[in-house]
């Protein structure tokens, strides 16, 4: 139950088995082409989708290369670990960061946005972090976007922990390039990044002073070998094809809303359970908490990597710990596809439980899964 990679079902570890074939094989191409459109109902667009063969950070580092030149400023919404890693991207690229931060445990106000892009009014971009996975908290993205296509800047969403298990719509919220990877909501294993690309996107990477082209971030050479062409820039990695495509029809099958209302009913059952332990949830209000990861903090005399460890190892569930500035002050537990059900919820909460009182803070058993009833 960690924020991911989550466990994959039966069938796509079936898929991820099938026979590998060479990937200008006929039947291969369809099959790519067959799973690019299934990720495109699940990215809701109509927008060009690329399949690019790495985990989810070759994808947001690849958004800021193509599309920044140096020496342009570039809004970085900073909430959290991941959202300040964008700025690390720019200043790698010869860009200038204008920086608006918020404390880790808040999420972005859209009015702050829209001063910021009034103040400074010469910014290429902006890029914000849907759901902060570390943090446990989501950023309002579609007035956020919605805010900077109003000031001319292309929008560069990170939504790898949230897309396929929260709302989201690239085309009518105005997000230009919207990141998502394959080992999170979507269920399948890491080593994927998919994004979505809008026409605006296109032309500002073709118009760059030097456009990116030959290199495993280029974009451009995605949409000339394959959007194009059918070919491919370089081998794909056909397993993950398999298992994604698979992961996919998953999604489909459920319907869409149906797999947001199955995260949202299990989110709301785990904070309800947090609570109903006596802890604290590290979000600054509910409503800016996610649907795809809980966040809360331990007891002060509790140790967070014992407590982890002592959890997997007596009672068979793993949860995540805190990540880079936030590691050592809060926990984490990952719902998000394949993971969110309320069967895992309630083992969990139930570990949970057991393994604070092991640890010497007594908590009534059964008192998480009583506040949790509610939602169940």
């Amino acid at each position: 139950m960690t924020p991911g990679p989550v466990e994959v079902s039966p069938s796509v570890l079936a898929a991820l088995a099938s026979p590998s074939i060479h990937h200008y094989y006929p039947r291969f191409i369809e099959f790519f082409e067959e799973t690019v459109e299934k990720l495109r109902q699940v990215f809701q667009t109509k927008n060009d989708i690329v399949i690019m063969q790495a985990e989810g950070i070759l994808g947001l580092e690849a958004a800021v290369a193509n599309v920044m030149n140096p020496g342009e400023k570039v809004l970085v919404l900073d909430s959290g670990p991941f959202g300040k890693w964008f700025g690390e991207y720019v200043v790698n690229y010869g860009g200038e960061i204008v920086e608006l931060r918020v404390e880790y445990d808040d999420a972005i106000e859209p009015a702050d946005v829209k001063r910021k892009l009034e103040e400074e009014k010469d910014i290429k971009a902006l890029t914000v972090v849907h759901c902060e996975t570390p943090a446990g908290i989501v950023n309002p993205i579609r007035e956020i976007c919605k805010i900077g296509k109003e000031h001319g800047v292309i929008t560069i969403v990170d939504a790898v922990a949230s897309l396929g298990g929260i709302d989201v719509r690239p085309d009518e919220w105005g997000i230009d390039l919207c990141i998502t990877g394959s080992q999170k909501c979507l269920s399948s294993t890491p080593g994927l990044t998919i994004i979505s690309v809008s026409e605006e996107a296109w032309e500002v990477m073709e118009k760059r002073k030097k456009p990116i082209r030959n290199s495993y971030l280029s974009l451009l050479d995605w949409r000339e070998a394959w959007i194009r062409n059918k070919r491919f820039p370089h081998t794909p990695l056909v397993a993950e094809i398999y298992g994604i495509n698979q992961a996919a029809t998953e999604i489909l099958e459920e319907g869409l809303q149906n797999v947001f209302d199955r995260h949202a009913k299990v989110a709301k059952a785990t904070r309800n359970g947090i609570e109903g332990m006596g802890l604290k949830l590290w979000p600054k209000k509910k409503e800016i908490a996610s649907n795809t990861v809980t966040t809360f903090k331990l007891p002060e005399e509790v140790d967070d990597v014992e407590f982890i460890q002592r959890m997997a190892d007596k009672y068979g569930v793993l949860i995540g710990g805190g990540f880079r500035e936030l590691k050592g002050k809060l926990v984490r537990i990952g719902h998000m596809g394949y993971n969110a059900t309320l069967p895992n919820i309630v083992a969990t909460l139930v570990a949970i439980e057991k393994t604070l009182t092991d640890m010497g803070h007594p908590v009534k058993f059964g008192s998480s899964i009583n506040a949790a009833l509610p939602s169940l």
